[in-house]
């Protein structure tokens, strides 16, 4: 009968190797170190290179002048009256306050501008000047014949040099004429540009001290739109008497919207 030894060790735990943990190396806590210092280096450069480039930004700021000046938004005689007035700003200094008053100065040389712009360039060393031309919509005819007109914002402006082929209608002034007119007025003239067949007027008679607008047709034919409001309303509503008046009724006649409020709108016949 064989015997067996049980406390025979194995073949497979004979094979196995104790595990040995070994102690970092010299070198990994140098990597680690080379790590934090090369990193640290980088934030330190970041630092005086800012400071460096504020420094620089600082100093041309200060001293900045301009080379060249760039003008956008403008042409013909405009734009040759900036370019001479801005010619002798070239190679001399130009601080930010300089920018705001040349910004200043062209709001109220040049009225018919708007957003006006002057900003410098750091490192193109360009001067940039950017606006706007107001849009008029309506034109006044003063008793000294000059001509003032309005924009789409209600502001009144005069404008030396306006476009030969914008045509705006002409609005008779009964008084002085106001820096700035209600939004109401403005949407009268929009309304009446989009329904030209009914209101296809010669031209508005405003009175500021009443605060009445009064259209005056080419055929003789008058509607007094009474008080200045709600004059977007009142002109649909006269589009559409005036497309039935023109089918049978006397020319020339008057409309009257006075008494609108109350829901009422007269059409009478006037005298030839």
């Amino acid at each position: 009968m064989k015997k067996y030894d049980y406390y025979r060790p194995s073949a497979s735990s004979l094979g196995r190797k104790k595990k040995i943990r070994k102690k970092p190396s010299l070198s990994f806590f140098k990597s680690i170190a080379f790590f934090f210092v090369f990193i640290g280096l980088c934030f330190a450069a970041y630092v005086g290179v800012s400071k460096a480039y504020q420094v620089f930004s600082s100093s041309r700021l200060s001293h900045w002048q301009p080379s060249a000046v760039v003008i956008d938004g403008v042409d013909g005689v405009l734009l040759k009256q900036i370019q001479t007035e801005t010619n002798d700003l070239l190679n001399k200094e130009f601080s930010v306050s300089k920018a705001v008053s040349l910004q200043s100065r062209l709001s109220k040389k040049y009225p018919q501008l708007r957003q006006i712009s002057v900003k410098r360039g750091l490192l193109s060393g360009k001067l940039k000047i950017t606006a706007k031309r107001r849009k008029p919509v309506a034109k006044f005819l003063l008793p000294d014949k000059s001509i003032r007109f309005i924009d789409q914002d209600s502001t009144v402006y005069s404008d030396p040099n306006p476009d030969p082929l914008s045509t705006v209608p002409y609005v008779e002034l009964a008084g002085m004429v106001p820096d700035n007119l209600g939004e109401e007025f403005v949407d009268l003239v929009e309304s009446s540009l989009k329904l030209k067949d009914q209101l296809d007027f010669a031209f508005l008679h405003f009175d500021p001290g009443k605060d009445t607008v009064r259209m005056h047709m080419p055929d003789g034919c008058v509607i007094n739109f009474g008080p200045a409001k709600k004059l977007r309303q009142k002109a649909r509503r006269a589009a559409q008497i005036e497309k039935i008046a023109k089918e049978g009724y006397p020319h020339p006649h008057e409309l009257d919207f006075t008494y609108f409020d109350d829901g009422k709108v007269f059409l009478r016949q006037t005298a030839h």
